[in-house]
């Protein structure tokens, strides 16, 4: 090929480029096809293939970046995108492959060692992770992604003294890093350390949409005697209906108390007597004081170990169902946690651990969002559908015992104070507080089985059918 072809290539592969940066993918496409449609060039497959990740295509970003080192195996940037593709498609273990081929060609670049750390780290390889992470710092002292990442794995590994460390340095680094705050707040909360938890936690808020021109003054703990109270909704109802119960007591002031909920709290919230009206969250109707659900902990400065509380603080008019069985024990299951949570394959739990737990005289019901009555194992008895709160908190109230994952399920059982055995990872989410091995400081009816170690459910079965054995001798 004429140096004068290689030229015209060279400004094509530019000018893709160049569209590619101002996300004109279109555009960016054509150049690349019209440039392969001459001659197979390693750029242009490249460019391709980052366009498809883009995109999300990932099988077809990994085959066209694969033509690439096909033609040019010595290109690191090549195998960097092989191994972003694979990491999209949720395929670490080649992921992790391709990172290392482009460390083999240039072991000099820090985001390649970021980019590998992660991987190792979805792999749960944490030593290994660590390792890549501070390679990563080696080369770029204040890479703030790597201090990120890095608490994160400590604190999956129970490093959580490390884990504060690695947070405290992001924010030092960038002070007004929102995540690194919220991050180390979480931390905080897990080990039990209340005053540092919610005051990092308030961070959240800088993530939350502005919505100033609506609103009166912030609740800071002013006296709310004949004043009335919005509380905002933030998108979470298991902080809903995990902090619903402090808001309550500020009803003993006299005031007027307005709840932001969405569609699926909203019914069960307005049976609730002491809450004077359930409106939307884009409402905002007159009132005196405003304060985010999520931060009613930090006003008042509540620690749960420390504050009396009464169960169950969540009042609800039973309907009778067919599926609760009298001359049985009616348990309600639940294995499989929010499919949208980064957490998921963490919580979640495959049926076959429940294999032989049950027997004639346990009424199982599935409260499985995500299972179809038509394809019911047969672990369970029935199944119950329910398309708000309300609906599930009827049943729940009706049960003798509650086993669950993660999930909503556990906050309305322990909220009705009903029998709940909740199974959750060796690290879990911040509101199960580790100072505690069986019990919660939340929910006085819930009673918890921890992982002793990473991805070992088969423990905590075993100690699960130890205590349903108890309830059955008893």
């Amino acid at each position: 090929m004429s140096d004068d072809n290689n030229e015209i290539i060279q400004q094509d592969i530019n000018k893709a480029i160049n569209f590619l940066g101002q996300n004109k993918f279109s555009e960016a496409e054509q150049v690349c096809n019209q440039i392969i449609n001459k001659n197979e060039n390693s750029d242009a497959f490249h460019i391709l293939a980052s366009i498809k990740i883009y995109k999300k295509e990932f099988n077809e970003s990994i085959r066209l970046v694969k033509k690439s080192l096909k033609i040019n195996s010595s290109n690191p940037g090549y195998h960097v995108t092989l191994g972003c593709a694979y990491s999209a498609s949720n395929k670490y273990e080649e992921s992790v492959r391709a990172f290392k081929d482009a460390i083999k060609i240039n072991d000099k670049i820090a985001q390649v060692h970021f980019y590998l750390g992660e991987a190792y780290r979805k792999l749960k390889k944490y030593n290994n992770a660590i390792s890549s992470f501070y390679k990563t710092l080696e080369l770029s002292p204040d890479h703030i992604g790597s201090y990120m990442l890095l608490g994160i794995v400590y604190q999956e590994k129970k490093q959580f003294d490390l884990s504060v460390k690695s947070f405290k340095t992001c924010i030092d680094i960038m002070p007004d890093y929102a995540e690194a705050h919220i991050n180390l707040g979480l931390v905080y909360l897990l080990v039990g350390d209340y005053d540092n938890g919610w005051r990092e936690y308030e961070w959240r808020r800088k993530l939350i949409k502005n919505k100033s021109e609506h609103l009166a003054k912030e609740w800071t703990g002013q006296n709310l005697e004949d004043k009335t109270l919005l509380i905002l909704d933030e998108g979470s109802d298991a902080n809903l209906i995990n902090f619903i119960r402090f808001a309550r007591e500020l009803k003993k002031d006299n005031c007027n108390i307005i709840i932001q909920s969405g569609e699926q709290a909203h019914a069960l919230l307005e049976k609730q007597p002491w809450i004077d009206s359930v409106i939307s969250p884009d409402t905002f109707p007159k009132h005196d004081y405003h304060i985010y659900i999520g931060s009613l902990m930090n006003v008042l400065k509540l620690n749960p170990n420390n504050v009396s509380q009464d169960f169950p603080y969540i009042e609800l008019v039973k309907e009778n169902l067919d599926i609760i069985k009298n001359d049985k024990l009616n348990i309600g299951l639940v294995l499989e946690s929010d499919r949208d949570s980064n957490a998921h394959d963490d919580e979640s739990m495959d049926e076959k651990y429940f294999d032989k737990l049950f027997t004639k005289n346990h009424n199982v019901i599935c409260l499985d969002k995500y299972t179809d009555i038509q394809n019911l194992s047969s672990l369970y008895s029935h199944k119950h559908d329910y398309s708000n709160l309300e609906e599930l908190c009827n049943v729940i109230a009706q049960l003798d015992l509650v086993i669950t994952i993660d999930h909503m399920v556990a906050h309305l059982a322990g909220a009705l104070n009903i029998d709940t055995f909740l199974m959750i990872p060796c690290v879990p989410n911040w509101r199960w507080e580790i100072s505690h091995r069986n019990t919660t400081p939340w929910y006085k009816s819930v009673k918890i089985f921890r992982q002793d170690m990473p991805d070992d459910w088969a423990s905590v079965i075993k100690k699960v059918k130890e205590e349903l054995k108890e309830i059955n001798n008893g």
